[in-house]
């Protein structure tokens, strides 16, 4: 299987993840509105809101990095890089892609040990008690899956500059 194969496949894969992570952003919503209505209606607000969406927020942003990762969807502004050649452009994408896999091996190690500190103490939140251990495990495999989406997206980018014929890199679909 070549390279580009494999680039196709990830970036299939990581956009039904980020498309999870948006019905989880839709379904933050609904029990967020829920919430307010039944406080402003009712005086009985939804018990472990809050805890709740703050658990859930950081698995919304995680499971969306890996396909933005891989399609280069990030706001940039390129004033200068925009002026350089197609090359270039390239080379500079794959440099920058191997410092975010760096950065993102970093905090998956990181967040793998935190999660195994919470599997051992049986670390909860603070009002409700939910168990943290089962939220933070999806975030630490988004996280790693984002780095290997950064290193698949500095690979290609390699790629591109040294035999410019390639196709151009996946782009986010609209």
């Amino acid at each position: 299987m070549s390279f580009l194969a494999i680039e196709r496949v990830a970036t299939h894969w990581t956009r039904h993840l980020a498309l999870f992570g948006g019905w989880l952003l839709l379904a933050v919503a609904i029990v967020s509105a829920s919430d307010a209505l039944l406080r402003d209606f009712l005086g009985r607000p939804l018990p472990g809101t809050f805890e709740a969406t703050e658990l859930v927020l950081a698995a919304i942003i995680f499971f969306g990095l890996p396909y933005t990762s891989l399609t280069d969807g990030h706001v940039s502004v390129d004033f200068l890089t925009g002026r350089l050649g197609q090359r270039t452009q390239h080379a500079i994408i794959a440099v920058n892609a191997l410092i975010c896999a760096g950065l993102f091996g970093v905090i998956t190690l990181q967040m793998t040990a935190l999660a195994a500190e919470f599997l051992a103490t049986q670390r909860t939140t603070i009002t409700m008690r939910i168990p943290i251990f089962p939220c933070i495990v999806p975030v630490t495999v988004m996280a790693g899956l984002a780095a290997l989406a950064f290193v698949a997206q500095a690979i290609g980018a390699a790629l591109r500059a040294w035999r410019p014929s390639l196709p151009p890199l996946p782009t986010p679909r609209r």
